[in-house]
C-alpha cells in the first residue's frame, strides 16, 4: 500500500547503559583542570533519567505496507499515517534513507558535543572553511570552497572574529535578513574582504544566514562516544548535549526525575524543529517520562496533543533546557514556559 505509518518508537537514557556500557563516554583531560575528565557514574539509583526520543516507521523504501498492516496502524490514534509521495520519491531506496539518517546523527553528535562543552565555559578553537554555496545565495560567485572564514564584520563597523564554528552562527542570529556584511577570508596565502548580503534564515529561526556551507577543523580537548546503533536523524542533538553536561558535572541534572526531550542542536546552542514530534511525545509516556523537552518552534503540533500524565516545556536553546531541568530538580516548575494554543 503507497502509505507511511509513523509510530512512538523507543526511548533511551542517555545517562545510563545500554547492553553493559555507558551510552555515553567520555575520555580525555578537562581544560580548566588540565587534569583528566571527571565523569558522573551512570545508572546510580536516583539520579534520574534524561531519554531521548525516536519515531518507527513502517511503509518506507524496502517495506510497503500490506493492507492489513494499514488497518493495524488506523486503528491505533496514536500513528501518523501519510501518502507514501509525501514522505519519499519515487526513486529513493532503503540505502539512501539509512546513509542520510547516519549522515544526520553523525553531525547532530558534533554538533551537540560542541554545543555542550561551549555550554560549560570550555574552549573549542577552530578552523572555519567554506565547503561550499547554497543555491541562490548572494554569497555564490564571492565566496570559493576552501576560504578560511576569519572574521565577520557588521554593519555597525564591529569586526568579529572566527575562532570557533559557533562564532559565524551566533554572530548570524542577531543580523536582519538582507543586511549587508563583510566577510574577511584567506585565500592561497591571501587575504581578501567580500562584502555579502544576508538571506532568509530557516523558518522559525532569528536573524539571517550567509548562505554558505561550513565546517570545522578542530580538535576536543576530551573523545565523546555515543553507545548507539540502528537509530539515525538530526533530533537527539539537545539530549545528547545535555547528556554530555550531566556527565562532565557533579550530581544528577534531573533530581531523580524521568525527562524526555528531543529537539536539533547547533553548534551555538540553539534548539531547533523536529518531526513526528506527537509520537514522541507517546514514545516518552510509554517509557516513564513525565517531563518533555520541546523545540518551542514545534509548539503548533503539540497543542492538544499532550499524553496525559506529561508535562511538556518549551525550549529554544540548551540554556533554555538546562535551567528547565533544574527547575524540575528544585520543584520550582510553576514558571516553566509551555506551549500554548496560537
Amino acid at each position: 500500500m503507497p502509505y507511511v505509518v509513523h509510530m512512538p518508537g523507543p526511548t533511551f537514557n542517555v545517562i545510563g547503559s545500554l547492553d553493559g556500557s555507558p551510552f555515553i563516554n567520555i575520555t580525555g583531560t578537562d581544560p580548566t583542570t588540565h587534569k583528566a575528565v571527571s565523569l558522573d557514574h551512570t545508572d546510580e539509583k536516583g539520579d534520574g533519567e534524561l531519554r531521548m526520543v525516536t519515531v518507527s516507521e513502517s511503509g518506507g523504501p524496502g517495506h510497503r505496507l500490506t493492507l492489513a498492516e494499514l488497518i493495524g496502524a488506523k486503528l491505533d490514534s496514536r500513528n501518523e499515517i501519510r501518502k507514501y509521495s509525501e514522505v519519499y520519491a519515487p526513486t529513493t531506496t532503503q540505502k539512501q534513507v539509512e546513509e542520510r539518517a547516519k549522515a544526520a546523527m553523525e553531525s547532530s553528535q558534533s554538533t551537540s558535543e560542541v554545543a555542550a562543552l561551549e555550554q560549560l565555559g570550555w574552549s573549542i578553537p577552530a578552523v572555519v572553511t567554506v565547503a561550499g554555496v547554497v543555491p541562490g545565495a548572494d554569497a555564490k560567485g564571492k565566496v570559493v570552497e576552501g576560504d578560511i572564514l576569519r572574521s565577520i564584520t557588521t554593519a555597525d563597523g564591529v569586526v568579529h572574529s572566527i575562532e570557533s564554528i559557533s562564532d559565524p552562527f551566533a554572530i548570524m542570529r542577531e543580523i536582519p535578513v538582507n543586511s549587508t556584511v563583510t566577510l574577511t577570508v584567506e585565500r592561497s596565502g591571501e587575504t581578501k574582504s567580500l562584502d555579502i548580503v544576508t538571506g532568509k534564515a530557516g523558518e522559525d529561526e532569528r536573524g539571517s544566514k550567509l548562505g554558505i556551507y561550513l565546517v570545522p577543523k578542530m580538535k576536543l580537548p576530551v573523545n565523546i562516544t555515543f553507545n548507539l546503533e540502528q537509530v539515525g536523524g538530526p533530533s537527539a542533538g539537545l539530549m545528547f548535549s545535555l547528556g554530555i553536561i550531566d556527565r562532565l558535572t557533579p550530581g544528577p541534572l534531573t533530581g531523580g526525575a524521568v525527562v524526555a526531550g528531543t529537539g536539533t542542536m547547533s553548534y551555538d546552542g540553539e534548539v531547533g524543529a523536529i518531526g513526528g514530534i506527537r509520537q514522541k511525545m507517546w514514545g516518552a509516556v510509554n517509557d516513564g517520562a513525565t517531563w518533555f523537552l520541546a523545540p518551542a518552534s514545534n509548539c503548533d503540533e503539540v497543542v492538544g496533543h499532550i499524553p496525559e500524565g506529561l508535562n511538556v516545556v518549551k525550549v529554544s536553546t540548551l540554556e533554555d533546557a538546562l535551567n528547565a531541568v533544574n527547575a524540575i530538580k528544585e520543584g520550582k516548575t510553576q514558571s516553566l514556559p509551555t506551549c500554548q494554543a496560537g
